[in-house]
């Protein structure tokens, strides 16, 4: 008779949680025995009613189940786990203290890309509206660099913003490299501009980048979700010319996410994670008991840089897919399917890297989507989820969130920020 694990409380916000003890491995069912049910949270209630028919019908409270090709959901982590996106949370923080450690001349090479020699495409200019040229930006970029490595590289990292003291050089810096990083993402797409910016952890140790996405994560948790602007000062306007680039701020713990993972396993069903993120940055968050999570380490996929005497180099691991596209799939496949003999039972996803995941395995049983502006091959899979919304047994759902607050909403339309109406894709 399958056992039950003890229901775990989750806390939003950094609070001590109980860790999930082992999850039932038994292989028989007692069909009268009630099978665990996700709380009711702020799911949208169409969407955790299917979603609990899914594992009621292949966990192990079901004559379905197949111990010996153990059944599993695929997540992504950012925008999906958790409202916002590690990654970028981790390079703002490092941007705001100046967290980056190589010398000048090897820090060039991470930023130089195949940017186009002539001038940026619109809205890519400067304060002033003048064109902005790519090599100028990156010689724009390096002085920068060199001056904050001149007056502060002795000092302990990351720098506190006592010690940057509004320093123009370092005011130039990061909007120059914010500015750079969207405008790499309009030229070249999102997945040169995710390999770009884990390229910037060169130089760092997993203990140093570990240290790091912890402040990054008690950093972003406790800020306001709102548009953030960065601009040069005036009088470091540079060869390239003075420019200015706005983000939005945004981590939150998803407590809906929380519960769901420990269902999954109470019914059998291993969740696992698959996402652009750096692997070890995702793995601290996402199986730490602190933050609520609590997903086995072995469970989790993210991007993977070369190691030299444990210190990351700025290359990717060679002989692992970059998970992004098809590389995720190629990961399910490689790490996942070929030790389980099965495709995903359901997929979760919320990043702009996995339409082709989503593609992927027509044997899938459901495919949720957070509901929020997407990408381009993204957003025929949220219409088309939006198009079920009228059948029993749809095959596509949606999950909204509001996200002025960084929370979930009871229903499939979602509030975008800034406005106060909820709206399907």
């Amino acid at each position: 008779m399958p056992s039950s694990l003890t229901r775990r409380s989750f806390s939003f916000g950094l609070t001590g949680l109980l860790a999930a003890p082992a999850f039932a491995r038994a292989s028989s069912f007692t069909p009268a025995e009630t099978p665990p049910m996700l709380e009711t949270l702020k799911w949208a209630p169409k969407t955790r009613t299917r979603v609990q028919a899914v594992m009621s019908e292949y966990g192990q409270y079901s004559e379905k189940y197949d111990q010996a090709h153990r059944p599993y959901a695929v997540f992504d982590w950012d925008e999906t786990a958790i409202v916002g996106n590690v990654q970028e949370t981790l390079f703002h923080y490092m941007l705001e203290h100046f967290s980056f450690l190589l010398p000048a001349h090897e820090f060039r090479h991470l930023i130089h890309t195949h940017m186009p020699e002539k001038a940026l495409p619109a809205p890519f200019t400067t304060i002033a509206g003048k064109p902005v040229s790519q090599p100028l930006l990156v010689e724009d970029i390096l002085e920068d660099y060199r001056a904050l490595q001149a007056r502060y590289g002795h000092l302990p990292h990351p720098l506190s913003l006592e010690d940057l003291d509004h320093d123009p050089a370092h005011q130039a810096f990061r909007a120059r490299m914010i500015f750079y990083y969207h405008s790499l993402r309009t030229v070249h797409g999102g997945e040169e501009a995710q390999r770009w910016v884990l390229r910037l952890l060169a130089g760092q140790t997993i203990t140093d980048v570990l240290a790091l996405t912890r402040a990054a994560n008690e950093w972003g948790l406790g800020q306001s979700i709102t548009p953030i602007t960065w601009r040069c000062p005036p009088d470091r306007a540079g060869k390239s010319g003075a420019v200015e680039a706005t983000f939005v701020q945004a981590l939150r713990l998803t407590p809906e996410m929380a519960d769901l993972f420990q269902i999954l396993q109470e019914h059998g069903i291993d969740p696992v994670v698959c996402t652009s993120s750096l692997e070890d940055c995702t793995a601290f968050f996402a199986t730490s008991a602190e933050y609520g999570y609590n997903i086995p380490r072995e469970h989790i996929y993210g991007a993977r840089l070369d190691e030299h005497k444990k210190v990351l180099l700025s290359t990717e691991s060679a002989k692992y897919p970059f998970p992004y596209g098809s590389g995720k799939t190629a990961i399910i496949h490689k790490y996942v399917i070929a030790k389980r003999k099965r495709p995903p039972l359901m997929i979760f996803a919320g990043e702009e890297s996995s339409a082709h995941l989503l593609s992927a395995f027509p044997e899938t049983a459901l495919c949720c989507l957070i509901n929020r502006k997407q990408s381009d091959s993204m957003t025929p899979f949220l219409k088309e989820a939006s198009s079920q919304r009228s059948s029993a047994t749809p095959r596509l759902i949606l999950q909204g969130r509001d996200e002025n607050t960084g929370e979930w909403i009871p229903e499939e339309a979602s509030i975008f920020l800034g406005e106060t109406e909820p709206r399907l894709p």
